[in-house]
């Protein structure tokens, strides 16, 4: 067994990992977490915290002239301005993540939030090739969802979002494989990632949307990580498992004691962060969204517009709805954090609201605005949809499942005429490869701040990365 720390372990396999070592299905889905992170940023560029990002980023950090290409600073996607690496992956990381649309691990991890933007925009500065910034991507894919992984949960049981405090370290070690770090200082960009995580979830409890910045502030800080690891600046070899490191202050413990677990007892093996690393890809499990809702309600809208076409569902015929799901996807953020209930009833997410409207209308919009709260008013402004959504939503009950898979609800639908309509999914369902998701994604283009031409240039740029001298035709793509 290793007994190295971990930090340097991680940190030896993304110094050493070349795109030639990449199985084909992992070039596939880095280049699908691409194309899928482009996709919903264009969504979301015009969204009013989008566009907040932007006058900052662009108030302190433009860099003048407009171009694309290699040298100084990276572009801002849409705008087109020239800011600076880490102003440009902070801007595209919001319109990324701005309307809960973005790519999900185990879902309260959103690794192309962070990993995406930051290494686009390091891919164009330092003029890296498309192979070069897809072997990257797939490193900080790993490292992130590596050390994610058995400990998700545990850390909004402490206060902290998950998704930013594991994502800085795959922007991490994305931006150090970019600069061509060796294997040492590869390792300090991680360990300095660690020692630079944080972010809180009591917005998200109070319904104050901080979350939103939070992921790209992340990218900013794991690129600054790599960055003063490429002038030899040191973290700690343990800064992961030592005593006072990172899962000590993010879980609660450094041995793998778990305060939650999705399935399976409460407890963590540290040797599996690293353990087959390079046979292994947890980037494959990453599962896609492409509806304005939290990462929960994805399957369960996809499972109640398949079961609408499948049974030829009248909604106005259903008596009762019951939704099974994992029981942390109920008890958004966390456990021991739970918000509070809306008057109507609603929790985070607005699960039953969700349900009920696929169920009325036989799916959900995709360029809606998030509504993951009571007060936003929804995808209709029909007077008699909404009249039947709020009526099936009372009959709409909701099912905590300890056991039970994440992304893999039970859906039961019991009709006036006594009859019992039922489906589930198993979890797996929404990790879809690159042709279905840009398939999916065609469903944004009427949406989008390009022409539907400009929009396959892009796609068309995307597909053709591992032959790509540069990502510049990505980037270009992405200006009207």
């Amino acid at each position: 067994m290793d007994t190295r720390p971990l930090a340097v372990q991680l940190g030896e396999f993304v110094a050493g990992l070349r795109f030639d070592d990449l199985p084909p299905a992992v070039v596939d889905k880095a280049k699908a977490c691409v194309n899928h992170a482009l996709t919903v940023g264009l969504v979301g560029h015009d969204m009013a915290r989008s566009r907040a990002a932007r006058r900052v980023v662009l108030q302190h950090e433009t860099l003048g002239t407009r171009r694309v290409g290699s040298g100084q600073g990276a572009t801002v996607w849409v705008d087109g301005a020239r800011v600076t690496r880490p102003g440009a992956a902070f801007a595209n990381g919001v319109a990324v993540a701005v309307n809960n649309q973005c790519d999900s691990y185990h879902m309260l991890t959103h690794p192309g939030v962070l990993i995406v933007p930051a290494g686009l925009a390091t891919a164009e500065g330092e003029a890296k090739s498309g192979r070069e910034l897809l072997t990257a991507l797939v490193a900080g894919y790993e490292v992130q969802c590596r050390c994610a992984r058995d400990f998700i949960p545990s850390t909004p049981a402490h206060g902290f979002r998950a998704s930013p405090v594991y994502g800085i370290l795959g922007a991490a070690a994305t931006t150090a494989k970019l600069l061509g770090l060796g294997a040492p200082e590869t390792v300090n960009a991680i360990a300095l990632a660690a020692s630079f995580a944080g972010s809180l979830i009591e917005g998200q409890r109070t319904g104050a949307r901080d979350a939103d910045f939070a992921e790209a502030q992340a990218a900013r800080s794991g690129m600054w990580a790599a960055s003063l690891a490429a002038e030899r600046f040191t973290g700690a070899a343990t800064a992961l498992e030592g005593d006072g490191g990172f899962y000590h202050a993010f879980t609660g413990s450094h041995r793998g004691d778990l305060t939650y677990s999705f399935t399976g007892p409460l407890r963590a093996r540290l040797d599996d962060v690293v353990a087959d690393l390079g046979h292994r890809w947890e980037v494959l499990d990453v599962k896609f969204k492409i509806y304005p809702t939290p990462g929960f309600n994805q399957p369960v809208v996809w499972l109640a517009s398949e079961m609408v076409k499948r049974h030829r569902v009248n909604s106005d015929e259903i008596e009762h709805v019951r939704l099974e799901m994992n029981y942390l996807e109920t008890l958004y953020p966390s456990p021991r954090f739970p918000r509070l209930a809306a008057p109507d009833g609603s929790g985070f997410g607005r699960t039953a609201y969700m349900l009920a409207y696929t169920l009325v209308a036989g799916d959900y919009p995709v360029l809606e605005e998030n509504v993951e709260d009571p007060r936003d008013a929804g995808a209709t402004t029909d007077a008699e949809r909404a009249r039947r959504v709020t009526s099936l939503q009372q009959r709409v009950e909701v099912l905590g499942v300890v056991g039970r898979e994440c992304f893999a609800p039970r859906l039961t639908l019991t009709m006036r005429d006594g009859r019992r309509v039922a489906g589930e999914y198993h979890g797996r369902e929404l990790m879809w490869d690159f042709a279905r998701d840009a398939r999916e994604l065609r469903r944004f283009v009427p949406g989008l701040p390009v022409t539907p031409e400009r929009y396959d240039q892009l796609v068309t740029a995307i597909t053709r990365l591992d032959t790509a001298s540069s990502v510049d035709e990505v980037v270009r793509s992405t200006l009207p």
